[in-house]
Parts: C-alpha cells; structure tokens; sequence
C-alpha cells in the first residue's frame, strides 16, 4: 500500500499501544513516536525509534494466505540482491527469525520495513523535464532488476491490471451503473477495445504494476527520484505496463499531458528500448488505467468514502478529460517522435462502435 507521508486522519486507530509492545517485544524497538498513515487495506505506521531511526511497520489485518504473504515478501528479497538506482523497501527480521510476526490470533501479520526517504510525487509542486525522464528510466531499471523473479509466484491478474481494464471498469459500473454512458467512460472503453487485441503479442515481464504518484519518491533537493514503494501489485504482464503506469500518473497536475507522458517514455526508451507494437498502446492504456482509478475510487466512496480514496481522486478525473481530447493516432506520433521513430504507418485498428 502506498507508504504516505501526509497527515490522513486516524479514525479507529485501536492498534497503536499492541503495536508499540510489539515493536519493543519483537524487534527490540524502544518507540518513541507512531504516526498512523492509513492504507486502502492494511495499517501503516511511520515508527521512530529513540535511535533517531525510522521505520514502516505494515499490521496487515486481512488474514490473507501464507502463499500471498510469501511472494510479498520474496519479491523484497529479490529486490534486495538487485540495484535498480533507487531505494526500495528492505525487511527488517525481528529477533526471532523469519520476515514477519504473526499474532496469536493467527490472522494479523507485522511485517517491518527499514524507512526509504523521500517525499510522495503527488507532493511535489512542480515536475521537472529532468524529473520525468528520470521516472521513465527508473521504471525501466525496476522492470530489470525484477528479472529473475519467478512469475508463477504471482497473481495471475488482479484488479489494477492494465491488460484487463474493461473487466475493472465493468466491474465498477456494477455498482455505479449511472457512469455507464459518461462520454470519459465510454471512450477510455473505446480506446481499451481498440488495443486490447493486440497486447498478447507484446513482450512480458515481471513488472511492479503500480509506479502511481504515491508510490514514487523524490528527493525534493536534488530533484531526482529518490524511491520506490509497495510491489504488492507487481505482475508477469506486457512490459509496457511499467512506464504507462507511471507515465499515466505523471500526467497528473500537467497543463499539458502528453508532453509529460512523453517525457517519461523517453526516459524509459533510453534505457530499454520500446518497439513500435508498445509505444502504439500506451496512450490507451494510461487513458484506461485513468479510467480504472477514478471508477474504482468512486464506487468505493459511495460504500466506504476515506480520505485516502479523495485524495487519490482529487485530479484523476480533470485530467482524464484532458487526455481524451487528444486522440490516440496523435499521441502515438508524438511519442514516436520522443524516442526516435516514426509512427507506424498501419496505424490503430479501426475504431469500434461505442458500447
């Protein structure tokens, strides 16, 4: 879950003094500060020991399956052999042994994370040029540093996969049927039908699937990108996930969107190169992925309104409308022209009817 350095509200926070204890008991942690920091799902804590030292401590309540909580934690351990440029998570192993601390009721695991700095990109007022083409290399050097890594650990799919949206979208039009004829709805739609065909063919890989704006740290000084949070949603998916995703967040807050995407394609193209199948689809699938995260925050919100889920919407759907002004033969070009080549000349299949 994004690690979120911002002041949400703590609303039934009846963990902090056993989770305290814990800390001391399992960790040998003498805390002197616990921040609450929300989750979609999970708590997260930012723990300050008396040492200066600070650490993430995640109390997943869900009682979910070993098997998830192993490749959660293996896929950490991966990336703790690998360097991919920036800091990511590292698991702290309490005194006993092992990665986590069940407790005895059996169904809440404590897992705890060594602290990775830096402030959330949502946070950041102003993204440089310099600043995007470094998010599209760092996507592309997270995607390498994965290599290796068993995809049959993974989930086969899940909710935010990029190459299932239509399947999301549905999903949360069933529980908000009146957005079905919303002209963003139904283009983003459109566009997903367009190049979903096509995306089996493309190449695959183990990918982080979640590169979205709380999940990127920067370091604000040197205006870099200084971190990287959260593979629990990471997939064996078409490669190009990785830089549309963050390329579809980075859009975020941008007078002009494309021209950002753009800057974080060419990052991502310097470093591993793009074929023309894959810069064909991005646009449509950030588009969609846009889709996705303003439906799926809505319907949430009219059940179980947070204000994790407002701040997640707050500029999701002002620019979603700005990114389908610009069509996707448009957007192609330009990010072919970004990296190099020139836009395929067979171009987008032809366009289906709305549905």
């Amino acid at each position: 879950m994004p690690q979120s350095r911002g002041a949400l509200p703590v609303t039934d926070d009846s963990w902090g003094s056993t989770l305290t204890d814990l800390l001391g008991e399992e960790y040998g942690l003498s805390i002197v500060d616990l921040a609450f920091l929300g989750g979609e799902f999970d708590r997260n804590y930012r723990a300050t020991a008396d040492s200066g030292s600070c650490f993430l401590a995640k109390l997943q309540i869900r009682g979910e399956g070993l098997r998830e909580q192993s490749w959660q934690e293996d896929i950490l351990a991966h990336m703790a052999g690998r360097d991919p440029g920036v800091a990511v998570p590292t698991i702290v192993p309490p005194a006993s042994g092992g990665r986590h601390v069940r407790l005895d009721s059996g169904n809440e695991v404590l897992t705890v994370f060594n602290w990775v700095h830096g402030v959330e990109w949502a946070k950041v007022d102003r993204h440089s040029d310099a600043l995007l083409v470094q998010l599209g290399a760092t996507a592309a050097r997270i995607t390498a540093a994965l290599e290796g890594f068993p995809p049959e650990s993974l989930r086969a799919t899940h909710h935010w996969d990029v190459t299932r949206a239509r399947t999301a979208i549905t999903s949360c039009l069933a529980d908000a049927p009146e957005l079905a004829e919303m002209d963003y709805v139904r283009t983003a739609l459109r566009w997903f039908d367009d190049v979903e065909p096509g995306l089996s063919a493309l190449p695959r890989a183990v990918v982080h699937n979640d590169l979205n704006d709380n999940n990127v740290l920067v370091d604000v000084e040197r205006d870099q990108v200084s971190g990287v949070l959260d593979f629990n949603d990471a997939l064996y998916s078409v490669r190009v996930a990785e830089p549309t995703i963050a390329g579809a967040y980075a859009m975020l807050r941008q007078a002009d969107p494309l021209r950002a995407l753009g800057q974080v394609i060419g990052g991502y193209h310097a470093v591993t190169p793009l074929t023309d199948d894959e810069l064909a689809v991005i646009y449509p699938l950030a588009a969609s992925r846009l889709c996705v995260q303003a439906l799926t925050w809505t319907s949430r919100a009219s059940t179980n309104p947070t204000a994790y889920g407002s701040m997640r919407m707050r500029f999701t759907l002002p620019t979603l409308h700005r990114v389908l002004a610009i069509s996707p033969e448009e957007a192609a070009a330009h990010l072919h022209s970004v990296c190099g080549k020139t836009a395929a000349s067979a171009g987008r299949p032809a366009a289906r009817a709305e549905r």
